[in-house]
């Protein structure tokens, strides 16, 4: 039995959505996902039916061409597989449920795996820049690690503001295995990052 207090878990972050993941199994997802005014989910689709409940605010919901109103104590229903996105009005925590089977011909391809544990530490932040920065919009990767790399976390977070997700799927204490995802374009030339920076910026943890 798993129960949780949804309001009580409503953070905010003022430079980009913070979705919490609660749940996290093949065939059910639970996520809370908070918005502050203004901050927006890039359209995205998802291979199972997919719930969203609105705890406090309010949000325009687009699928497709469509759009709803949704507020405090509304929900709607996406047809698995429908594009959708949405943008808050205000302050505004969604909880999201995306569950059910899907044909065995809908499953999406397995996400490639990026593992550091035997790559020199010189080279581990430039490695993961080059694979991030390859990524279309909704493309991810898992990054596996024997530490948790809280200093990359805040290096991507730092040069590529707003652009990826960070979301752990399993932590610890051996093994660690995060879903770095892109949700936005990158703003035009990047900075790079390369292995002699790299000397300088603190490594992987």
């Amino acid at each position: 039995m798993q129960k949780f207090n949804l309001k009580e878990l409503i953070e905010y972050n003022d430079n980009k959505f913070n979705p919490k993941v609660l749940v996290n199994e093949p065939e059910y997802r639970m996520v809370l996902l908070n918005l502050r005014k203004g901050q927006s989910v890039p359209e995205h689709s998802n291979q199972a039916v997919v719930t969203v409940y609105a705890l406090v605010g309010h949000i325009t919901f687009y699928e497709g061409s469509e759009s709803c109103e949704l507020r405090a104590g509304e929900v709607v229903r996406i047809d698995a597989g429908l594009p959708h996105h949405l943008e808050a009005h205000v302050d505004s925590a969604l909880y999201v449920l995306a569950a059910g089977k899907t044909k065995a011909s809908e499953q999406p391809p397995k996400e490639p795996e990026l593992d550091l544990r035997e790559v020199p530490r010189p080279l581990r932040h430039p490695l993961v820049f080059k694979k991030l920065d390859a990524l279309a919009i909704g493309e991810s990767f898992v990054l596996v690690n024997d530490h948790d790399p809280i200093p990359l976390n805040r290096q991507i977070e730092s040069m590529r503001t707003g652009q990826t997700t960070w979301e752990y799927l399993h932590r610890g204490p051996d093994i660690f295995r995060i879903r770095v995802k892109r949700i936005a374009p990158s703003h035009g030339a990047e900075a790079p990052v390369s292995a002699q920076a790299q000397n300088v910026v603190s490594e992987i943890r």
